[in-house]
């Protein structure tokens, strides 16, 4: 259905206008500018003809039902033409009139009653409030921007998708100051029925299209964007998304701009690395790396090399290297007493390698150093610094040794300029360029973690898990059977229902016990004073937690007797089943600093080992799972192993799992074990 948003044999514009720079007119503008061919039929009841063509009163006059329809008219009449639509049997409706659901009760009522009316008829909705769709492969500009009447649109090989019609603008800026042109720019606003991700996944199939930029405040519909990425990953078309919300100032304002739901931010996180989709911090960001994507180089390391002719940029660089996390190669011996042998004696052989000022006297030391750094095979990013290179370089020359290297090593490249005119030379030749050092340096970066993130086996389809009963949550020793059960090794404890059952576990578990109360109606006991440590007379403390959980008024189940655990950093992991993204995982700190630092790491199942560890490795408290000072390290494979344990779970689960708290989770020198957990399920008892 959606090929008929992108590409109508027809379309009608209700509130179709004379005045080319009104909203109702400039759709009918660029239709004829941008070269459409279907037919073109204006709806204005008040004229005979709108911009030279025939105008018809109403929908309903029309020779034919037209595929898409253009609605800029106000308020209820919106609403009405879009009853009118559907009933005319339209495929796709684009309604630009805001006042709907982002302002409130009375707007998200007419538009539900808008969004009714469509389904009833399998139309399908575009908006509103939105700025419009434009395909510039088929000049199908169904778009009020101003953008495309000052910047003369150019079909191209990028897609932009956004929620917002003026991001999508300052998207098409961005890249059209880079050089590059786009084939969609699409915005969806209000998204009654019609998503970002729906239009991703519409363009990710257009052979045409080898890059989708996404500009989101609320993501919709995670499993048909899912679908998309699944299909881009197929197709090799990267995906960079700019997801807006990520703190709680942020939110509150997409709910009040599009009346967008706002998205706990490392679920999002968590999303976007699963399906392989980049997440980039800002307009700039999101078109920053451009050039290099639809350069069709995908590096399979990090490593970088910076060559210059300025000892300052290569200091500079090394620095910027390190504080962003940006490996630099390292240069071997033999590739050292090469370059000795080429570059002057003062200059510097490590990486970043100082070719030196000799460049401007002679332009052969560029085209000398490079089959030296492709030989060398250290890298696979590869960043030319020509802070100065005017009047009496050989940038021609320069320009075709480059390219010429890239074709031959297959190194992602890119030269960083301040001045246009060397720009300008490398870019001819199919270089990306850049304005800054840094910019370069994190695009090239960016290049290379994203194609790391491909190379990792795709997800399957998301499929969320019917969720069943109303939650509730199971005592803690059901919850720690339920953990052994999935195979996550849990401390040895005993539950003690009365006395004599104390005394046997005393005998068995032997050392320093730890007693808590178990109630599935009080699930935090140390809220209620219910957990005691190292306890002193276990029978006392029975008969103090038995009275204790009555005085609450709640169900005693027993007390929850166990060794105490020594030796170990507590740690916790987590999952649960959210109900538009479906399972996921946490890893992170442990104790009673979980909720308060919260330092921790999602993951969606299902994933491996290594995965984990890296999550681990991200933690703030990373280092202190290292052995240092005498202290041994902690055993976070073992950790790693229960996390897959649970994300496999969580999925076989099937819904009947709400949550499940392991807090905490001892790892110690070696092995790991859950010490607490609950539950919250959804199963019937």
């Amino acid at each position: 259905m959606l090929g008929s948003a992108l590409n109508p044999a027809s379309v009608a514009i209700v509130g179709a206008s004379d005045n080319p720079h009104k909203v109702g007119g400039r759709p009918i503008l660029y239709l004829k500018r941008y070269g459409y061919r279907g037919a073109i039929y204006p709806i204005n009841p008040g004229r005979a003809t709108v911009q030279g063509l025939a105008a018809f009163p109403d929908i309903a006059s029309l020779p034919a039902a037209p595929e898409l329809a253009i609605v800029a008219i106000a308020g209820d009449e919106a609403v009405g033409a879009v009853e009118a639509c559907a009933a005319r049997g339209v495929k796709v409706a684009v309604v630009m009139t805001s006042g709907f659901g982002e302002t409130g009760g009375e707007g998200r009522k007419a538009q539900e009653r808008m969004l009714a009316a469509a389904r009833a008829c399998g139309m399908r909705l575009i908006g509103p409030n939105c700025q419009g769709l434009a395909n510039f492969a088929t000049g199908m500009v169904a778009n009020f921007s101003t953008i495309f009447n000052e910047l003369e649109a150019r079909d191209g090989p990028v897609a932009i998708v956004s929620q917002s019609g003026a991001n999508s603008q300052a998207i098409y800026t961005l890249l059209r100051d880079k050089g590059l042109s786009a084939r969609h720019v699409h915005a969806t606003g209000n998204e009654a029925d019609v998503t970002v991700a729906d239009l991703a996944a519409a363009v990710v199939a257009d052979p045409g299209v080898r890059l989708v930029l996404l500009y989101m405040e609320a993501i919709k519909a995670p499993a048909m964007l899912a679908a998309a990425a699944r299909e881009a990953r197929e197709r090799d078309v990267p995906i960079v998304a700019l997801k807006a919300g990520r703190t709680a100032s942020g939110q509150k304002a997409a709910s009040s701009h599009t009346g967008a739901l706002a998205t706990e931010d490392r679920v999002v996180d968590a999303f976007f690395e699963r399906h392989g989709i980049w997440r980039a911090s800002d307009p700039q960001e999101l078109v920053s790396a451009a050039e290099l994507y639809l350069g069709g180089r995908r590096p399979r390391g990090k490593r970088l090399v910076f060559i210059s002719n300025s000892g300052a940029s290569c200091v500079m660089a090394a620095d910027y290297a390190e504080q962003h996390g940006i490996p630099l190669a390292s240069v071997s011996e033999g590739a050292k007493v090469r370059l000795r042998g080429t570059l002057p004696a003062f200059a510097a052989l490590e990486n970043p390698i100082d070719i030196t000022g000799a460049l401007l006297g002679n332009p052969e030391l560029f085209g000398a150093v490079l089959p030296i750094v492709g030989d060398d095979a250290q890298g696979e990013l590869l960043l030319v610094g020509l802070p100065v290179a005017g009047t009496g370089y050989d940038l021609p020359r320069f320009a075709a040794d480059l390219a010429a290297f890239q074709q031959r090593y297959g190194h992602a490249v890119a030269v960083a300029a301040p001045q246009d005119a060397v720009r300008r030379a490398f870019t001819e030749a199919g270089v990306a360029t850049f304005a800054r050092e840094g910019e370069a340096m994190d695009a090239l970066a960016q290049l290379a973690a994203h194609a790391e993130l491909l190379r990792r086996p795709a997800p399957p389809p998301l499929n969320l898990p019917p969720l069943g009963a109303k939650p509730h949550f199971l005592n803690e020793a059901e919850s720690l059977a339920m953990l052994a059960q999935a195979g996550l090794p849990v401390v040895e404890h005993r539950l003690c229902r009365e006395e004599l059952e104390v005394r046997a576990a005393m005998d068995e578990l032997g050392g320093e016990l730890v007693m808590k109360t178990c109630s599935r109606e009080l699930p935090y006991k140390s809220d209620h004073g219910l957990v005691a440590i190292g306890v002193a007379d276990p029978l006392a403390e029975f008969r103090r937690q038995r009275e204790r959980c009555l005085a609450l008024g709640a169900r005693f189940e027993g007390v929850i007797v166990a060794r105490r655990a020594r030796g170990g950093r507590e740690l916790a992991l987590g999952a649960r089943v959210d109900p538009s993204f479906g399972p996921l995982v946490l890893v992170g700190d442990g104790g009673i600093y979980l909720e308060v630092l919260k330092d921790f790491r999602l993951l969606i199942p299902p994933f491996g080992e290594e995965e984990v560890l890296a999550k681990i490795d991200e933690l703030r408290i990373a280092p202190l799972l290292r052995a240092q000072r005498g202290q041994p390290a902690r055993d976070v494979r073992a950790l790693a192993r229960m996390a897959v344990k649970l994300g496999e779970a969580i999925i076989a689960w099937q819904g009947r799992v709400a949550s499940v708290d392991v807090n905490p989770v001892m790892v110690f020198e070696t092995g790991a074990q859950a010490l607490d957990a609950l539950v919250e399920s959804r199963a019937d008892d």
